[in-house]
């Protein structure tokens, strides 16, 4: 007895297709769900979006479709040159300078601090050269020279926050010991825990950079 079978071919109901679609809608809603905002929170995005930013890279970042004028243009390109100078001054020149009769001058700068001040200059030049290279893929006009007076203006902030933990600490310490900051300073200078000291510093300092410039190694897109 011979058996014969016949091959349906299966056709997607009108109402299965509708189905479909209403389900791709639904989750396309779902994904791009716009929230209305309160007349409050307009306000406070425009208040961003319009204010002048220093020391902000995450800000600068967020609204950086948004143009940047001539005069802001100008104000950072001068906060960056001198924060740069700041910062290779701190970092890099030596100023520590001792005379001694019949030697003359010398630095009193160790090789670990030359190595850590250089260490700490060329990790700033990498993350200028990133947000340089992130500008290649989508250029906007005056973004570079905002975003790194931005992140060194943070910098130079960071900085002065941990330097007046130190000095409050060496206060602290000083007070302690009977003697005053200036004389609780030279006792860490000349004491074997200073290498240990450095070491925690150039972490410190490393990390201090990291973060600020944390939005000049993000991708820029549109």
């Amino acid at each position: 007895m011979q058996s014969t079978t016949t091959n349906t071919e299966y056709t997607a109901s009108p109402s299965a297709l509708n189905e479909q679609k209403n389900n791709a809608v639904h989750t396309d809603e779902s994904k791009y769900q716009f929230v209305p905002l309160t007349k409050n929170e307009s306000s406070f995005l425009n208040k961003k979006r319009k204010s002048w930013k220093f020391a902000n890279p995450k800000d600068l970042y967020t609204f950086r479709d948004q143009p940047v004028g001539i005069f802001n243009h100008l104000l950072h390109i001068v906060i960056f040159l001198v924060c740069l100078f700041l910062l290779i001054s701190i970092y890099y020149l030596p100023f520590d300078q001792e005379f001694i009769n019949g030697v003359g001058s010398y630095n009193t700068i160790t090789p670990l601090e030359r190595f850590s001040r250089t260490l700490l200059v060329g990790l700033i030049l990498f993350n200028l050269n990133s947000l340089r290279v992130n500008l290649k893929a989508y250029p906007i006009k005056r973004y570079w020279f905002a975003m790194a007076a931005n992140s060194l203006l943070k910098v130079v902030i960071l900085n002065i926050y941990y330097l007046l933990l130190i000095f409050l600490s060496m206060a602290f310490v000083g007070a302690s010991k009977g003697v005053d900051l200036f004389s609780a300073l030279e006792m860490l200078e000349d004491s074997t825990n200073y290498e240990q000291f450095l070491i925690f510093d150039t972490f410190i300092s490393f990390g201090i950079i990291w973060h600020a410039f944390k939005f000049c190694r993000k991708e820029v897109k549109q």
